[in-house]
């Protein structure tokens, strides 16, 4: 199992999008998707290769699905830090994911 990093900013990513989803959909759907997230999360500590590779925004850039967020995370050797999480319909770059 690979050691798991959640930056600051994926922190405060997931922090948004659970409140918006509390507030436009309910509680409970917001514990669905945090739940989804958790769970995500742990796929890339226990798969690191799971997620679908992304070289165009970085060398060892992977992403991993909650639909419609993507979870952007850098895997390297037995570490997996998850970068940012984005609604996957805007379009992601490099520097949003360095922010």
């Amino acid at each position: 199992m690979a050691r798991l990093t959640i930056s600051p900013q994926a922190e405060l990513d997931v922090a948004e999008i659970v409140n918006m989803i509390a507030k436009e959909a309910g509680p409970d759907a917001a514990r669905r998707y945090r739940e989804s997230l958790d769970n995500l999360f742990e796929r890339f500590a226990v798969f690191p290769g799971s997620g679908a590779s992304r070289t165009r925004l970085g060398p060892r850039i992977r992403i991993g699905v909650v639909s419609p967020y993507v979870a952007v995370y850098e895997f390297e050797a037995d570490h997996v830090v998850d970068l940012r999480v984005l609604d996957g319909r805007r379009r992601i770059t490099r520097r949003i994911i360095r922010q």
